[in-house]
């Protein structure tokens, strides 16, 4: 039976012959790109393309490529399958149906794959063959690089002697990011030529001491700068790996425990039905030993159950434990001290942390909660959230709603903090007037990167709304038209974050229906949206905000067991990481942030 993926899910591979097909609507070139453990190709006989150079495990064909897993070299760890497009008059995956990925192990339908929300995108990575603890497994990638396949071997890191992308393109479409982001999610580029250095700033309360400056790099050529970047980069993408693999080994340990206890239960019943059923029997001596016998059996599966969740869940958190101090910055927990070692970056950050996730049978294993970079999705922040203990349930209204708008200050701190300077601009809608924009975000005002006073009445969120419009409207059409060139001068195409405080006050249904558009279709041209508001709130409006909250990630300000994990479906409960300082944290990083964009101007 074959299953359907969504992008960033995996699934074993139980037999060593597989084949990867991809089919579009245009021509396309199948390319398979070896990896090592380091996410490095060996040489560039790693990158194999049609009538190109073979190795051993590994067949192309049209529109497809055959892998023997036992044939392949040892010290080959990864196959990314890519595609690019080849002609028959369509020059982008935009232009035509979604392409699919199939995937069969020993001649049987193990995977599909849609790559859905294609754009200007000229090579795509369809799927990866990886292997994890001895066995082998396929994700869905679904990256895709309007740079066509130069750009896509680039962020794999083989050296090309091609030029790199067209700039002007690049500035609206965003650089290329590796798996598990969106296929096509535009924004500004991040050139490391064409930023500011990073200047060093003044200490301020919160952290333990002031960031340093970028390191010198002077007497290095910038083939080395580069290199040194991608290796950094590879790092950091290994320790995301890392989180996903114990999100993923958690889930799969928790659904083994959950399994065996309903083994027990229905072996318990079913040993206990006979007897219970016969009243002579059932207080007989004989019936009540039959009974001790089975609840004593029902005891040892549990406890052997138990025993096994619990040796899976000290080996993760260990895991985890060696894994947080590692982070960078943008996903570490807000007391770490790397966040005493931040630097406004030179390229986008991979991600950034939204909190911790854990489950009910093991609450002391708490693993990262971190989302890819550039969002592809919104965030709701519920401000009516109710909790899932009697620790938050009578937590008040106020108080909830309070924790609601601190989580979204801190979750735009970071997200400003994790793009290079200027590359991310910030617009704030306050129509309850609570102060959210007035003071956390203050230390941004004579920055640049406060776009304008908040919007507190009717109109000015009309008209912010408006002018966001017109910004994604004119990005899209610019990109699906390939005139990036005839774009007005006065529109900033960097990166823009709405946040929306206080949702639904001072919306009416055009401006909720922009809201809306914004949500689904920013992120493509490098807008995106985060909505602080309670759904009871809002549902005047009925079914036109149904689709908004499909689209959006929904986080609480309390813990809340609402997130679902792609594997096994299991509700973890989702925890904030505010600072414990309340404030004082997300005010440093905002100085710092701010201090970073006036020293670059």
């Amino acid at each position: 039976m074959s299953t359907e993926l969504v992008r960033g899910q995996n699934l074993p591979l139980t037999q060593p012959q597989v084949a990867v097909e991809v089919t579009a609507q245009c021509p396309v070139e199948v390319v398979a790109v070896l990896l090592n453990a380091d996410l490095k190709v060996r040489d560039d006989g790693d990158v194999l393309q049609r009538d190109g150079r073979t190795v051993p495990g590994v067949a192309l064909r049209p529109q497809g490529v055959d892998v023997d897993l036992s044939a392949l070299p040892a010290d080959v760890d990864r196959v990314i399958v890519a595609a690019t497009v080849e002609g028959g008059g369509v020059d982008r995956f935009g232009a035509i149906a979604a392409p699919v990925a199939r995937v069969t192990a020993g001649g049987a339908p193990v995977a599909g794959y849609t790559i859905t929300d294609l754009g200007s995108e000229r090579a795509i990575q369809t799927v990866e063959l990886y292997r994890r603890q001895g066995a082998w497994k396929v994700r869905a990638v679904g990256q895709g690089y309007d740079g066509g396949l130069d750009a896509l071997l680039r962020d794999l890191g083989v050296e090309l002697r091609a030029p790199i992308v067209d700039r002007a393109r690049m500035h609206l479409a965003g650089p290329a990011a590796p798996a598990h982001s969106a296929a096509n999610t535009p924004g500004p580029a991040a050139s490391q030529s064409s930023q500011p250095p990073a200047q060093p700033v003044p200490p301020v309360a919160g952290f333990p001491s002031a960031p340093s400056p970028t390191p010198s790099t002077a007497g290095l050529s910038d083939a080395q700068r580069e290199a040194a970047a991608l290796e950094a980069r590879r790092q950091v993408e290994r320790l995301y790996e890392q989180v996903w693999g114990i999100f993923e080994d958690a889930a799969r340990s928790a659904a083994s425990y959950r399994s065996s206890v309903g083994y027990a239960d229905n072996r318990l019943d079913k040993d206990l039905e006979d007897v219970l059923n016969d009243p002579a029997a059932r207080t007989s001596p004989a019936g009540l030993a039959q009974q001790d016998a089975a609840r004593a059996k029902h005891r040892e599966l549990i406890e052997r159950a138990r025993a096994g969740l619990d040796k899976d869940s000290a080996q993760l958190a260990a895991e985890v434990a060696q894994l947080e101090p590692k982070l960078p910055p943008e996903m570490a927990r807000w007391d770490s001290p790397a966040w005493a070692g931040w630097r406004a970056p030179e390229d986008t950050a991979l991600a950034m942390r939204l909190g911790d996730l854990h489950l009910p049978e093991n609450p002391q294993l708490r693993i990262p909660m971190v989302l890819r970079l550039p969002m592809e999705r919104g965030l709701w922040i519920d401000s009516g959230a109710s909790g899932v203990d009697g620790d938050v349930a009578g937590v008040a209204d106020e108080a909830v709603r309070a924790r609601a708008t601190e989580l979204a200050v801190t979750l735009s701190a970071r997200m400003l903090s994790a793009f290079p300077v200027g590359d991310l601009k910030l617009h704030v809608v306050d129509p309850e007037g609570k102060g959210a924009a007035a003071s956390p975000f203050a230390p941004l005002a004579a920055s640049g990167l406060l776009v304008g006073p908040a919007a507190t009445t009717a109109p000015e969120v009309s008209a912010t709304m408006s002018r966001l419009m017109d910004r994604v409207e004119l990005a899209r059409m610019a990109i699906e038209s390939g005139a990036t060139d005839a774009l007005p001068e006065h529109i900033d195409f960097s990166r823009q974050l709405l946040v929306v405080h206080g949702f639904p006050y001072a919306f009416d249904d055009r401006t909720v229906t922009q809201l809306r558009h914004l949500v689904e279709e920013g992120p493509r041209v490098g807008v995106h949206v985060m909505v602080v508001g309670s759904r009871a709130d809002a549902q005047s409006f009925g079914p036109l905000l149904d689709p908004l909250w499909r689209a959006m990630l929904r986080l609480t300000p309390i813990p809340e067991d609402h997130i679902a994990d792609p594997w096994v479906g299991h509700a973890w409960t989702y925890s904030p990481d505010l600072p414990s300082d309340g404030t004082g944290v997300t005010q440093t990083l905002l100085t710092w942030v701010a201090s970073s964009a006036a020293g670059g101007r």
